[in-house]
């Protein structure tokens, strides 16, 4: 059963909102979603979230990733995510890492 924004625990509320504060050709780390939602400790919480309600909810998925700046998902999901990024212009190596806009050059 899909649950609407409202019905959700305030905790996913903060992930939710933080992950679509996420800019348009930008990345952010489950961890630092987590600790701006106020969950220190929440990263995999995050992941659960996005699992579970990405679509739902229209949250831009493909730009969290690992705190070392790799693409964390496999399979069809990691080139998805890859596919989609390099669309928001960012530079993902063949290893899944990626490149924030700021530091290429």
């Amino acid at each position: 059963m899909v649950k609407e924004f409202h019905e959700l625990k305030p905790e996913t509320q903060h992930i939710l909102r933080e992950i679509k504060k996420v800019p348009y050709g930008q990345v952010s780390s489950y961890r630092d979603i987590a600790v701006r939602a106020g969950l220190i400790n929440g990263a995999r919480q995050v992941a659960r979230a996005l699992h579970g309600l990405s679509e739902n909810h229209q949250l831009p998925w493909w730009r969290i990733i690992r705190s070392d700046g790799t693409i964390g998902m496999h399979g069809e999901g990691r080139r998805e995510q890859i596919r989609l990024l390099k669309l928001e212009g960012l530079e993902v190596t063949d290893s899944g890492k990626v490149k924030p806009k700021n530091d290429q050059k």
